[in-house]
């Protein structure tokens, strides 16, 4: 099988693209630092800044009081919910030794008529008693909480329109310190795009082509991963817009492609043969007879059983031909015999020019 390149040449052609990554990665590196201080230039809004703290403190130094009360009647509560709840934990151990005493004892009197048996029944009645006391207390801290924060009411609805109000102006900021922030990344990113596409359409073949793919490289993640996750959406009319417009313009650069690309093809296949085989680079001869295509027209060249083809048959290239010393059958592009080592027609023009 051949190869495009020859060894050296090739291990060349591997450092070349180390060093168009590296360049690219570097590069990477130096933009997104200076892309993450980009927003360092302006302070990002806050909630805080759009309350309208004159008025919010105005309607809370007139319900302070209330609240006031509100904090005293909550701590009453957990105390009382913590009497409650000890109370009748107290009960239901009062119960249990009682009915377990009641189903041991062993006594000649009646149960209802047994002292102790009064004696017990009476605590736990008082235990009960104060039960009821407590829920009751409860209740009436309850009712008077909630009769203070039906009096405060209409002044935590003032608070929560002042927070409503706020919010939307926080929200709106906050979308155009994003299109800031975006416009920003979009005058920084803009640049790159174009002298990437400058340098695409005129340096990538040059002798510095590593440092112009790099380049390249480094700008297209500066495009897609520090620039399009910014794109802000107006409901999405923005991203997906800028998406079709992108699509678009690629189908377009793809379709003027291929009509350069056949119309090219035409006019090599009009010109004369040995024209069309002087304008093929060497390798790519190579390359393409290796994959059975012809260098010319590019279109694959089929092998017929029991018959030597040394014509493209779509475009009418030679593609092999005969040693005139030795007649080996070989690739016309070659420009020396592989058996004998006698030049060919071409090499024998450029030996004696």
């Amino acid at each position: 099988m051949y190869t495009q390149l020859r060894g050296p040449e090739r291990f060349f052609r591997l450092g070349q693209w180390a060093i168009a990554l590296l360049f690219a990665f570097f590069l990477i590196q130096v933009g997104a630092s200076l892309i993450a201080d980009l927003p360092l230039m302006s302070k990002s809004p806050v909630p805080e800044d759009f309350i309208d703290h004159a008025a919010n403190q105005k309607i809370e130094l007139q319900i302070a009081p209330v609240r006031q009360q509100l904090d005293v009647l909550g701590r009453q509560r957990n105390l009382l919910n913590v009497q409650l709840a000890n109370s009748q934990e107290n009960y239901a151990k009062e119960k249990q030794s009682f009915d377990n005493w009641r189903a041991t004892r062993s006594s000649t009197e009646q149960s209802d008529q047994n002292p102790e048996v009064v004696a017990r029944a009476r605590k736990l009645d008082v235990q009960l008693q104060t039960q009821q006391q407590l829920e009751e207390k409860i209740q009436l801290v309850d009712q008077q909480k909630q009769t203070l924060e039906e009096k405060i009411r209409p002044q935590q609805t003032q608070i929560e329109q002042l927070q409503l109000i706020a919010n939307q102006a926080y929200e709106k900021a906050l979308y155009h310190d994003s299109l800031k922030a975006f416009g920003i990344r979009l005058l920084l990113v803009a640049p790159l795009l174009g002298i990437a596409l400058w340098l695409f359409r005129c340096h990538r073949k040059s002798q510095h082509w590593p440092f112009v793919w790099g380049y390249i490289v480094f700008a297209l993640f500066a495009f897609f991963f520090e620039l399009v996750p910014y794109l802000p959406s107006f409901g999405g009319y923005i991203r997906y817009g800028v998406g079709a417009a992108l699509t678009f313009i690629g189908g377009r650069a793809l379709i003027r492609s291929l009509q350069s690309y056949l119309e090219k093809k035409n006019l090599e296949q009009a010109a004369p043969q040995e024209e069309r085989k002087h304008e093929i680079r060497y390798e790519k001869a190579l390359e393409s007879m290796t994959r059975g295509q012809c260098p010319s027209c590019d279109r694959a060249i089929p092998s017929i059983d029991g018959v030597e083809v040394n014509f493209c048959m779509h475009c009418g290239l030679t593609t092999y031909i005969k040693c005139k010393s030795c007649g080996l059958r070989h690739n016309a592009f070659y420009p020396y015999c592989p058996t004998c080592g006698v030049p060919g027609d071409d090499q024998k023009k450029a030996i004696s020019n």
